[in-house]
């Protein structure tokens, strides 16, 4: 197995005929989606918020993992998710040190194997690639990939308060300041004329460009990303702001995909998924468009089956 992922055994999975059940768990920002396939071949689907069991930061409490482990547990009739073959891709998980941690919380609570990984490394084997650079754009935003010696290399993944460029918030954050930056070098009348600063004024309730600045300012990071899709309308409805954040961001994401490969990481295509990405054809070419920059020898497959489908497929190989 390569270094980046941790494989612990717990006790010996129960088997039924040969068979054992394989539960593949994709954890991101949002929402939680545990997908069990029974020695019968049943297939069960779960999917929560992913609030409802995580306080915090993943690492926040160790009850964080007793949490998890009980919707994993429960999404199996009779319970047994703990059973059987297990791999989950944990949104949070960044660094060697803490997929160490996560893996041992959750093999001291399963009784089969365990395979943890970051939830970027879902991608490409859900959308059958052994090797490439995966990029989720959603509520966050990261470019991931493995070198030669299996080491982990990624670009972003930092935060909204501070980074993911592409990603809902930050697609907000980012129109925000160039609406404040409008404002104060051709006055709050120019930047209160475009439509992407009139949407988000509408969405907040407010009047001005300032009293936008305090209110989206007073909100958490993550709180921003509801209003994303209002820039993309905001774009098609001839918003030069709107235009400006999107192909920055397009921008950003492409060379963060070229600086990875760029360090070592294998594989010629590019993976994305994320509820930004696949819900945005304006963003797919601009991004197409940046790889042509950036990197053109690696080309774009935009995920079209949950991540959740990769980690059934290295549950699979346990």
């Amino acid at each position: 197995m390569p270094e980046e992922i941790a494989v612990l055994d717990a006790a010996p999975a129960p088997t039924s005929g040969g068979a054992s059940t394989r539960v593949g768990v994709d954890v991101g920002g949002t929402k939680t989606h545990v997908a069990v396939v029974l020695p019968d071949g049943r297939r069960l689907d779960t999917v929560v918020p992913s609030d409802t069991w995580r306080q915090g930061s993943l690492f926040s409490t160790p009850a964080n993992f007793d949490r998890l482990a009980a919707v994993v547990d429960a999404a199996v009739p009779g319970g047994g998710g703990l059973d059987g073959r297990l791999v989950l891709g944990l949104h949070g998980v960044d660094t060697p040190a803490q997929r160490d941690a996560a893996s041992a919380e959750l093999a001291g609570r399963a009784r089969g194997p365990v395979l943890v990984l970051n939830d970027a490394q879902l991608l490409g084997p859900a959308a059958g690639h052994r090797h490439c650079v995966a990029l989720i754009v959603g509520t966050g935003a990261v470019a991931v990939g493995t070198d030669a010696d299996g080491r982990t290399i990624s670009a972003d993944g930092h935060g909204a308060l501070l980074s993911d460029h592409g990603s809902a918030p930050a697609l907000v954050r980012e129109t925000v300041r160039a609406a404040l930056r409008l404002a104060d070098w051709e006055g709050p009348d120019a930047a209160f004329a475009d439509p992407a600063v009139r949407s988000l004024c509408d969405a907040y309730a407010v009047g001005t460009v300032q009293d936008l600045a305090l209110a989206v300012s007073e909100q958490r990071p993550f709180a921003w990303g509801v209003h994303a899709p209002l820039v993309f309308d905001a774009a098609a409805a001839g918003s030069s702001l709107a235009a400006e954040v999107l192909h920055g961001a397009a921008d950003v994401l492409a060379a963060n995909v070229a600086a990875v490969h760029r360090r070592g990481a294998r594989g010629d295509a590019v993976v994305a998924a994320g509820g930004v990405v696949t819900a945005q054809p304006l963003l797919q070419d601009l991004l197409r468009a940046g790889l042509a920059r950036h990197a053109p020898h690696l080309t774009l497959d935009v995920l079209t089956v949950a991540p959740v489908e990769g980690a059934l497929a290295l549950a699979g190989a346990l």
